[in-house]
């Protein structure tokens, strides 16, 4: 990417969006996203266990992209802090692949 070059992708537009807290020790276990959404943790630590066992810890600043409507789902856990979340529904035709749009 030049000095002058700012990849952008299109516009999408988002649905309805919503604040959450969950206190630290929280643990919610296999469940699936309600919708197709962008989840912007502020605040917090988060662990996700995917159904495949697979865990990802997630900090303030972190973009999660939940979209496992069907399934076993995941597991969510606090493990430190109030979690903060911003979630943003996102539309069917939503494509997080389309990032990152500068390509090395």
């Amino acid at each position: 990417m030049t000095g002058t070059s700012r990849p952008t992708s299109e516009t999408f537009a988002g649905g309805e969006m919503f604040f959450r807290e969950t206190p630290e020790g929280h643990v919610q276990d296999y469940h699936n996203a309600p919708r197709r959404q962008l989840i912007f943790l502020v605040s917090g630590v988060l662990e996700l266990e995917a159904s495949d066992g697979s865990r990802m810890t997630c900090r303030p600043g972190d973009l999660i992209f939940a979209e496992d409507l069907e399934g076993k789902g995941h597991i969510t856990r606090s493990l430190r802090g109030v979690r903060g979340f911003v979630h943003l529904a996102m539309p069917d035709d939503f494509d997080v692949a389309a990032w990152p749009l500068a390509r090395a």
